[in-house]
């Protein structure tokens, strides 16, 4: 590294230590992002991280005590936005519809971002990490597609809507792990797909 590019390291850290501990955590969690984006779980580093946030080892450290915490608070995050994605992509439509298009925007969002494509498709050191809260996801994200499937106007009993959106979910895990080597990984041949196998499901 140059004079000129340590001093340039250190005013951004000064910058960022100023900052809100809130603005600090922002930072961390884009440094974070854009390091599992470009070398994948294994290869990430903590201390580029924090050198790419312009904050101190100690301050990432308090925040996030080691890589798979501030992975988890990575996924949580893409997660939260997929979640609002999804729900955006069904406003104003019914219940089956809705199904139909989840799923093709669910698709989309696969192929378009690179960090999720990574950690779904192609990083296997995520695996042993979502497989420890593979129970934990399932139940959220069914509970919240659940709840938009109801404003949508799902009208079948609470019970039956969750058990069939875990199952939709749960299909979902497993067809991204293990994805078609075909056109039906396609938005429009995963909404064909939807509307043929999984919207019946849902009333």
């Amino acid at each position: 590294m140059t004079p000129a590019s340590t001093s340039q390291t250190k005013t951004a850290r000064k910058a960022r230590n100023t900052a809100s501990p809130e603005d600090q955590e922002q930072a961390i969690l884009a440094a974070a992002e854009a390091e599992f984006t470009s070398v994948g779980v294994r290869r990430a580093n903590m201390d580029e991280v924090a050198v790419q946030a312009g904050v101190s080892r100690s301050t990432l450290y308090r925040r996030f005590p080691n890589k798979e915490a501030l992975l988890l608070a990575v996924a949580n995050g893409l997660y939260e936005r997929g979640m609002h994605r999804l729900t955006q992509a069904v406003v104003g439509l019914g219940p089956a519809e809705a199904v139909v298009e989840a799923f093709a925007e669910g698709a989309v969002m696969i192929t378009e971002d690179p960090l999720m494509r990574r950690l779904v498709l192609t990083d296997s050191e995520m695996r042993g990490i979502t497989s420890a809260v593979t129970a934990l996801f399932v139940d959220m994200v069914t509970d919240r597609v659940a709840a938009t499937l109801r404003d949508a106007g799902a009208t079948m009993p609470d019970e039956d809507l969750h058990l069939a959106v875990e199952l939709h979910v749960r299909l979902v895990i497993s067809y991204l792990e293990v994805p078609a080597s075909d056109e039906r990984q396609h938005p429009d041949a995963v909404r064909d797909l939807a509307a043929k196998f999984l919207a019946p499901m849902i009333w």
